[in-house]
């Protein structure tokens, strides 16, 4: 990636905190992940991609977040609690049988970005699962109450973990 393209990457990003990350990389002809880097640091702090179990398994005892899968075909929403999950045959699999399961190649996540910016006028917090090809696997927004604000507890637990792990 070339200077100019950083440079342009974080005047738009700076400009625009908000903006989509698929979006502005697309735009851009970059990676997500090249993207959340060139955020305004105080916005983001990346953990190993060893931690994903760790992550996942923290997550798992927050209730109710909302998941998303965003590719070039839709965005995907999931908004429940994250089950418990253990690996077996190659994959984190997520049990239960109904609400959000499935099985994760968590082999392939190449990091994690722990994300707090403001995002359609309101502030968000992100978990940012990247994969090898520095695109964004999925990503777990921390629950919010009926007011449409941020979960109190899951903010002191998103910012616990991302303090241990960052």
């Amino acid at each position: 990636m070339t200077t100019s393209t950083i440079d342009g990457l974080r005047a738009k990003l700076s400009a625009n905190p908000g903006a989509v990350i698929e979006t502005v990389a697309l735009e851009h002809n970059v990676t997500a992940r090249a993207v959340v880097e060139a955020m305004p640091d105080a916005m983001r702090r990346f953990a190993p991609a060893d931690a994903f179990i760790e992550i996942m398994g923290a997550v798992a005892t927050w209730g109710e977040v909302t998941v998303i899968v965003h590719t070039d075909d839709g965005i995907m929403e999931f908004t429940g609690p994250v089950p418990r999950g253990e690996v077996a045959r190659g994959y984190y699999n997520l049990s239960g049988r109904t609400g959000f399961h499935g099985h994760l190649r968590h082999e392939r996540c190449a990091g994690v970005a722990f994300m707090e910016r403001p995002l359609f006028g309101r502030l968000s917090a992100s978990i940012n699962f990247f994969n090898r090809d520095g695109g964004i696997m999925f990503k777990i927004f921390v629950g919010r109450d009926d007011k449409r604000e941020l979960l109190a507890d899951q903010m002191t637990a998103f910012r616990a973990l991302a303090d241990r792990l960052c």
